[in-house]
């Protein structure tokens, strides 16, 4: 055999043996995390978890509106105590009726981060917001190493968080004993205590860890594993206010034709009347004057962030210092100039009508739904501004939302909902004018009051607020609204909203509504006088 035959079998030889040996598998590669300007991951987001948990935590098969899924509790099953295993079966028994989501109510926690609704994640240095679609709910995380209040428990309990590298740590304490964990009837006491655990394992997945603690009900803790991914598809939370479509179904709650939107393609009961053009102004208003010691964003901008109430709680009982239909209000209108709301004749006997006792039932707020905008601003009950370099977020404390995305003027932002999708709360954008935080807000949906003295706004309502800087806590607030459909003109209002020193708390109208059959009774007692 030659040299030359040799070599060649040679080189056979070892090609065969690099392609038949094992190859090392590749390192994966390492996803690099969105970061803050502090150097946190930045979970910033629109998010949705994935799977059945909503249905049952543990290993199930489809039951009535429950598909089937395996189990995210990392020990396999739930270690009941034996006793609460048979309140367990019980609940699963009496679950179209006796859980408490079914009746529309506070979803609690871990609950609310794995039901089949998305929610945003608003981030900055001392908070974390999360803001979910399920009945405007939200979660305020404290992270600026305060304690849990030792007076009081809540619905969705109190949150506070901390990070452990890259980790968000959220001990939520004060939690009643009202919630279930899923639909399947797991359930807790007013012993509950949950530590939650954020880890990005990617830009587009969140490891959402909840172990949870309760020895009056179970024999030890234990945990559950789901995977949150981020809604590259959405740029927005919607509604689903669950009460409100509760109550427009089976006929509690029903249309006003004059001021619901009428929906595409139908007549409206009045149509909007044409306002006459604007009076052109003598001359530009002066800015306004700086504000010293006025706290500013690392952007430059005033810093809204904290709880606020207003000076306006009287503007819940009318606008108008003595209301037409014999209710008096605060008298905060301050254009047209002799304080009257400019309505069209027939909102004028309107407003009279809601001023009838038996009328305070057909109230939005009195079933405990979102107020709408700019009632929001003066419902007696303090907010929190959430302040992020792309958002303004308002919490409101009767358990309700409005987020606001920035824009750098008002021709950037950009263009609203279409005219058919509306809700509570309005589509709201929001731009700065030097110190003034300017929000544009329109596709209200009409079933709100102004107030329990029964103003008037209606699906074709626009409203633009100004938020300008008066002193270090304090912000002068103006609204114009533009109602063709009520009002023969455009109106303002004005007052002061001041930051105070206190922190937001859960005010869970409809869970603990009592005077709502009260209202109906007088309605119902009149309608048979008819």
């Amino acid at each position: 055999m030659n040299t030359r035959r040799l070599a060649t079998i040679a080189a056979i030889a070892l090609s065969i043996a690099f392609i038949t040996a094992p190859q090392a598998t590749p390192a994966p590669r390492q996803q690099t995390l969105p970061r803050g300007a502090d150097g946190k991951p930045n979970l910033q987001g629109i998010w949705q978890a994935s799977g059945s948990a909503a249905a049952d935590l543990q290993d199930h098969a489809a039951s009535l509106n429950m598909p089937a899924g395996r189990s995210v509790v990392t020990s396999g099953q739930i270690p009941y105590q034996p006793w609460a295993a048979k309140q367990r079966a019980e609940n699963f028994q009496n679950r179209q009726t006796a859980d408490p989501l079914s009746k529309c109510y506070l979803p609690g926690v871990p609950r609310v981060m794995y039901l089949d609704f998305p929610f945003q994640i608003f981030q900055t240095p001392t908070a974390i917001a999360m803001a979910f679609e399920w009945e405007l709910d939200y979660r305020l995380i404290h992270t600026d190493g305060s304690p849990h209040p030792a007076d009081a428990d809540f619905w969705m309990g109190d949150s506070r968080g901390h990070w452990e590298g890259d980790t968000l740590v959220v001990d939520v304490s004060n939690i009643n004993d009202k919630t279930w964990f899923d639909m399947a009837g797991d359930f807790h006491s007013n012993a509950l205590h949950v530590v939650e655990r954020y880890r990005m394992t990617g830009p587009d997945t969140i490891q959402y860890e909840a172990t949870v603690e309760d020895p009056k009900v179970f024999t030890k803790p234990w945990t559950i594993d789901i995977a949150l991914q981020r809604r590259t598809d959405r740029e927005r939370l919607f509604e689903y206010v669950c009460q409100a479509e509760v109550e427009e179904t089976n006929g509690a709650f029903t249309r006003e034709p004059r001021t619901w939107y009428p929906g595409i393609g139908t007549a409206p009961a009045f149509p909007p009347a044409t306002f006459p053009p604007a009076t052109p102004a003598v001359a530009a208003p002066p800015p306004p004057a700086p504000v010293a010691n006025l706290r500013r964003t690392p952007e430059g901008k005033p810093d809204l962030q904290g709880f606020y109430e207003s000076s306006s709680r009287g503007a819940n009982q009318g606008l108008e210092r003595r209301g037409r239909g014999g209710r008096g209000g605060q008298a905060l209108i301050v254009d047209p100039p002799d304080g009257t709301l400019p309505m069209q004749p027939w909102a004028v006997e309107e407003k009279i009508s809601r001023n009838l006792t038996e009328r305070g039932y057909d109230d939005a707020t009195a079933h405990c739904f979102p107020p709408g905008v700019p009632r929001a601003m003066w419902i007696p009950e303090g907010y929190e501004i959430v302040q992020t370099p792309d958002y303004i977020v308002f919490l409101h404390e009767r358990v309700a939302w409005r987020i606001v995305p920035l824009f750098a003027d008002s021709h950037a932002a950009r263009a609203h909902l279409p005219d058919n999708m509306r809700l509570w709360q309005g589509d709201s954008v929001g731009y700065w004018e030097g110190d003034t935080l300017v929000i544009d807000t329109a596709n209200l949906n009409g079933k709100t009051w102004l107030d329990e003295g029964g103003e008037i706004v209606s699906y074709a309502e626009h409203v633009v607020e100004r938020f300008t800087p008066a002193g270090p806590d304090t912000f002068n607030y103006a609204a114009t609204v533009s109602d063709p459909v009520v009002y023969t003109r455009p109106w303002t209002v004005a007052f002061q909203i001041r930051r105070e020193k206190f922190e937001l708390r859960e005010a869970a109208c409809h869970e603990e509504d009592h005077d709502l059959p009260h209202l109906k009774a007088l309605k119902d007692a009149a309608a048979k006088k008819k």
